[in-house]
């Protein structure tokens, strides 16, 4: 059944946006009476039946919800925005895949990069969110600076991801409780500095590795992302 995404939803009816409704109407050409799942992006798919089909306002009436069993995955990565706004872009993608609660674009003494688009950001997390059937959307936070991340979470778990090798590190899926909501910090290509590191350190923060490789900065959270889920 094909799927498609609506933050207006009234009583028994699901009215689409412009961008799903041409989509409908133009491309798949569904007819009146057609049935297709609809998201909300907060953990509920509904069966719907088209009862208006326009390429500019299709309208849907509600034959059943289904409610996903909640919070599945417990994960918050807070991730140093890369430079190249599509390694960026493909990250925010693959990880709403696998299963991530949040993303916090994290701005370090290193990053390359300040600004996003909270707009794109959130149209690549529906269309994943879609094509992986996912109900439930991830959190997409402002970016928010490395200190403001680290003395206000209230993570059961905290890691961050580094490279110093004279830092003692353990493998992150060794220390994964999966039971418990955690967060990890992923930095950017020119690491964490030292004073960021010994940061987290005093905040409660433990020291991981995540492979034997060096991994550039949205590979590195792929692997985390991967390992947390399935712990």
């Amino acid at each position: 059944m094909r799927r498609f995404y609506s933050n207006n939803i009234q009583e028994n009816y699901i009215y689409l946006d412009l961008e799903e409704s041409r989509h409908i109407a133009k491309v798949l050409r569904l007819k009146t009476g057609d049935k297709v799942e609809v998201i909300n992006g907060s953990g509920l798919c509904y069966i719907a039946e088209l009862t208006t089909v326009d390429p500019r306002a299709c309208v849907l009436v509600i034959k059943d919800t289904i409610k996903s069993s909640g919070n599945e995955y417990g994960i918050h990565l807070a991730v140093a925005p890369t430079k190249n706004i599509n390694r960026w872009e493909w990250f925010i993608e693959k990880a709403t895949e696998i299963g991530v609660d949040q993303i916090t674009p994290m701005l370090c003494t290193h990053s390359e990069r300040k600004a996003l688009k909270l707009e794109r950001q959130e149209r690549i997390v529906i269309a994943a969110a879609k094509q992986s059937h996912k109900t439930k959307f991830p959190q997409i936070s402002s970016p928010t600076t490395f200190a403001e991340i680290v003395s206000n979470t209230q993570a059961e778990e905290k890691f961050i991801a580094h490279c110093y090798e004279e830092i003692p590190r353990q493998s992150l899926i060794k220390l994964h409780q999966s039971s418990k909501k955690v967060l990890i910090l992923i930095g950017p290509e020119g690491d964490f500095s030292k004073e960021e590191l010994d940061m987290a350190l005093k905040n409660g923060f433990q020291s991981v590795e995540l492979s034997k490789s060096r991994l550039r900065t949205e590979t590195a959270a792929i692997v985390a992302c991967n390992t947390l889920q399935n712990v």
